[in-house]
């Protein structure tokens, strides 16, 4: 079963907001981990492939120089896609909170189609709760003000 985080606009009914509502799996990103820059790009994640950027270039500078060699930039290229292949889904999230979509639910299911579906029955039950809560506030209540704790008595 994977874990999918919802993000979906703010807007009052989440019935409305289903249809642009984006499912993202959790977890490792193969596609990000093998093609690195590329998936951002595909990804439209501008700020995090002006940051991967800089630092390529930062090594770069550091190679042409003299100050590492090829092996450490080998490395710092290989670190940097596991860095994005673990980290690369919380990205696009923080991408999609940053333009309106937050992020609303998570979901479980064995693939998209299934997560949906689940999120659908999720979100609109709450309204069915409340309209049978509302129907039961109608109803008069007996006795006095609402005590919390352990004593039947407001005062001790």
């Amino acid at each position: 079963m994977a874990i999918y985080a919802v993000h979906s606009p703010a807007d009052g009914d989440p019935a409305s907001a289903f249809d642009r509502a984006e499912f993202l799996p959790t977890g490792f990103s193969p596609a990000a981990f093998v093609f690195g820059p590329f998936w951002l790009l595909a990804n439209r994640l501008w700020l995090a492939l002006a940051a991967w950027v800089l630092c390529a270039a930062l090594v770069g500078f550091a190679v042409a120089i003299g100050a590492l060699n090829g092996g450490a930039a080998l490395l710092l290229y290989s670190l940097s896609n596991l860095f994005l292949g673990l980290e690369g889904r919380a990205l696009q999230g923080e991408t999609l909170a940053r333009y309106g979509r937050p992020l609303v639910d998570i979901v479980g299911g064995a693939d998209a189609d299934e997560a949906e579906r689940a999120y659908l029955a999720r979100s609109l039950a709450p309204r069915a709760a409340a309209s049978a809560s509302a129907a039961r506030a109608t109803i008069p209540q007996r006795g006095g003000p609402q005590v919390i704790g352990f004593f039947p008595e407001a005062g001790g």
